[in-house]
Order: structure tokens, then sequence, then C-alpha cells
């Protein structure tokens, strides 16, 4: 059963915001495409190691430089601290979780976001951190954004850890694999809210995977309409880079305002050097503990 998407806002007030009402839901992976630079020694490191260095760039303001960097050149003029936040969270695909950066925005009301400004900071940040895609769902307009996507909100009674969203991922799978390892099935941690698009399977088989690892975990399965459990219904768009054939992230830059481009740069460059760093480390990780690894300089 579906509902519509503006039924999820209410859905996701609490599980996402707490208190105030956000309407745009994204996330980007810190960790750069191996198209890029080859990644694999970092992403083959466990989860804490790989979480500490997403923390430690956030630290460093990476994605507040990207959000000055365009509100300073007027790539975006909407987009404040007072109708967006930023965290370290959980991303999930095709059966592997990374930390990322989550990020909520609110689109409605007198300190309103706009679109476009959504889709100009999601495609910089896509563009500063190397990454493949970035994920973006709008849950007030299913129409306004590339597709539309059914999904489920399994709510945690706290916010998460990244070890214990991966472990909700990991059940899903024993549950039902088509959940877990296909190129289709993955998930997003915001705040307490553990959020999956349905993977290429029927609605039914989604649904009945999700309440069964929600009862087996002890978390609410959102959203039960007339006592059923159902699907929330909202636009999602993965926008994107082919660092393959577009090396200097030609397809983010053409989507991103070009006053913008060379700042943008610059905290690129700073996060690609860093990146080397962490991955010269490893090569003498046997002399260094792993929060050594990580604990680069911010400049």
């Amino acid at each position: 059963m579906r509902i519509n998407a503006r039924v999820v806002t209410v859905g996701l007030v609490f599980s996402l915001c707490s208190t105030v009402q956000a309407n745009k839901y994204g996330s980007v992976e810190p960790i750069a495409n191996p198209a890029v630079i080859d990644t694999t020694p970092l992403r083959d490191q466990p989860l804490r190691v790989r979480e500490a260095f997403a923390e430690r760039l956030l630290q460093c303001g990476v994605v507040s430089q990207v959000v000055d960097a365009l509100s300073s050149t007027r790539a975006i003029t909407t987009i404040n601290n007072l109708n967006s936040s930023f965290a370290v969270g959980a991303g999930g695909f095709a059966g592997e979780t990374n930390p990322s950066y989550v990020y909520t925005v609110i689109d409605d009301g007198p300190n309103a976001a706009s679109e476009d400004d959504v889709r100009v900071m999601t495609d910089s940040l896509g563009y500063v951190l190397s990454q493949g895609s970035a994920f973006l769902l709008d849950s007030d307009d299913p129409d306004g954004f590339d597709f539309s996507a059914n999904y489920v909100v399994l709510n945690f009674a706290k916010p998460p850890s990244i070890a214990t969203s991966a472990a909700l991922f990991r059940l899903v799978g024993r549950i039902d694999e088509e959940l877990f390892e296909t190129d289709t099935s993955g998930y997003t941690q915001f705040g307490r809210a553990y959020l999956s698009l349905q993977s290429a399977v029927p609605d039914q088989q989604f649904i009945d995977g999700y309440v069964k690892a929600a009862r087996i975990v002890g978390v609410e399965y959102t959203p039960i309409v007339n006592g059923m459990a159902s699907l929330f219904q909202g636009g999602a768009a993965f926008p994107g880079n082919d660092w393959e054939v577009f090396t200097r992230g030609e397809d983010y830059l053409s989507r991103i305002p070009a006053q913008s481009h060379r700042a943008l740069g610059r905290i690129r460059a700073f996060v690609l050097r860093v990146t080397r760093e962490v991955l010269r480390r490893l090569e003498e990780h046997d002399r260094r503990s792993s929060h050594d690894v990580v604990s680069f300089d911010c400049r």
C-alpha cells in the first residue's frame, strides 16, 4: 500500500529533526571515488576507521566551506544554518555501509531553502568529495525530482551508531538478500531514522522484509496506515559524475554556477591532498594507531 509523500513530512518530523519540519534530505560519502584515487586501502578499513576519517573532514569544515563558497559567490542565496543541518551518518548500498554526510533542509515556510539551491549544494558536495553520485529525497513533491520513489523509515529510540545501522542492514540481508546485495538496495541514516528506498522487488516483498527486521530489532516501522504497514512515496535524485570519462568533474560543474568553480576547486584539492596523506599512512599502519592514521591537519 502506498501513501502520498505529503504524509511523509508528518512521519519524518520527529524522526529526522525532532522539532522542525525538514522536507529535503541528502547524503554524500566523503571517501573519494576509486576512479579519482585508488581509495581501496581506506575503503577496506574497519568501519570505525572510515567513520573517523569522515568525522575529521567534517571537523575541518569541509561541508561548511562548500556552503560558504557557494553563498559568497551568490551561487546559492537561501541555504543557511537555520534551515539546514549536517552530520556524519550511515549510508548503505549493495551490501556495504560507509559513513556519509547526511543533511536535512527545510523548503517550506518563511526561511525556506529553494530546490535549485539544494541541488547546487548537493552537486557541489559531490564534486568536492569526488563522488560518483549523491542522494537527494524530496518528501513534499514526488513529481518535483528526477523520479518517484517508494521508501520506508525505521525509527530508533535514539540516534544509532553507524555500526548499529550497518548491523540492521545486514539483518535485512539475512531476511531477504534482494533487499541487501543488489544495485537497487540501500539505506541512509538521518538522526534516529533509517530510511530505505524500495529495492527492485514487489511492494509487499519489500514491506515484509522491513517489517520483520523492525520487529527483530525492536524499532518502529513507518508508515502504518489504517493498521497496515505501507510505503511512503517521494521524489528522489542521484546527481553524479562519471569520473572515468569526465575526469575534472564536468558533469557536476555543468550544474554549478561558474563563479563558484574556483573556490570549490580549492576545497576539493584539500580533500584530495588529505586523502592521499591518509592512504600513505595506511601503508605504515603497523607502526601507527588507527587514530594516528586519520589525524591530519585542517590546512
